[in-house]
């Protein structure tokens, strides 16, 4: 037997859903997706890199991490997806934004696909993105893609290695991105 077709959600329904719930629910072809808990090397790994990013921003940027929701309004209903970091320059108030132009997600074996897939079209569809990062929480490694070179991966891998980014023109050092949990990886000092 098939499984039943669900309407699809708006925008405020899913916003009822998840004050009713307690719970985020990212937002695909109107069907709410709940996200679940990350490990520490997750969430530390967002945090080194929300630290470096906050540290160089200019002042009209803020960087949001995993509770700040992105609006898309790509189809009829729209979707949403909870980035786990996020640039905003001139940032709205409120809930929810619409208009990053850098946008991380930390690599998860239940996110793998969805973060290569679904999330990387749907930011790439975004006028304002510049650059989208996948983070590896399993290794000391960022994949860099540009609107600038067509969208193309660049690797950066290793300690020494810094992302330099034009539009926020920040540098990124891996070293600081992974340094709580660099003996998780490594299983030595730094």
């Amino acid at each position: 037997m098939a499984d039943p077709v669900l309407k699809p959600l708006s925008l405020a329904e899913l916003d009822a859903l998840e004050a009713r719930e307690g719970l985020r629910h990212e937002l695909w072809d109107g069907q709410p997706v709940a996200m679940t808990g990350g490990t520490r090397a997750h969430n530390l790994i967002a945090l080194g890199l929300r630290d470096v990013l906050r540290r160089q921003l200019p002042r009209n940027c803020d960087v949001f991490v995993a509770d700040m929701a992105l609006h898309f309004t790509l189809n009829a209903h729209g979707d949403q997806a909870y980035p786990d970091v996020m640039v905003v320059c001139d940032a709205r108030r409120g809930s929810y934004q619409e208009n990053p132009v850098l946008v991380a997600e930390v690599l998860s074996d239940s996110s793998v696909a969805r973060d290569r897939g679904r999330k990387f079209s749907a930011y790439r569809g975004l006028a304002s993105v510049e650059s989208y990062l996948i983070v590896s929480q399993t290794a000391v490694e960022i994949e860099v893609y540009r609107r600038a070179n067509g969208w193309a991966e660049e690797l950066y891998r290793g300690g020494e290695a810094i992302v330099q980014l034009p539009r926020p023109a920040i540098g990124i050092p891996l070293r600081e991105v992974y340094d709580q949990v660099w003996e998780d990886i490594f299983g030595t000092g730094k």
